[in-house]
C-alpha cells in the first residue's frame, strides 16, 4: 500500500519568497529595455536630442 502522505507532500503549491520580487524586477526591466528599443526606432530619441540641442 502507498504512503498516504505521498500526494499531500508533492501536490502542495510551491512557495517563492524571493523570486516574487525577482519576477517583477525582470518584468519592468524587460518593458523598459522593448519601450526604449521601439522609441528608438521610431526616432524618439533623434527628436528629443533637436528639441535640447536648439
Amino acid at each position: 500500500m502507498q504512503n498516504k502522505n505521498y500526494y499531500r507532500e508533492f501536490n502542495k503549491p510551491i512557495q517563492h519568497k524571493e523570486s516574487h520580487y525577482e519576477t517583477i524586477f525582470g518584468g519592468i526591466l524587460l518593458t523598459v529595455v522593448v519601450l526604449t528599443f521601439t522609441l528608438l526606432c521610431y526616432g524618439f530619441w533623434d527628436a528629443a536630442f533637436q528639441i535640447i540641442g536648439g
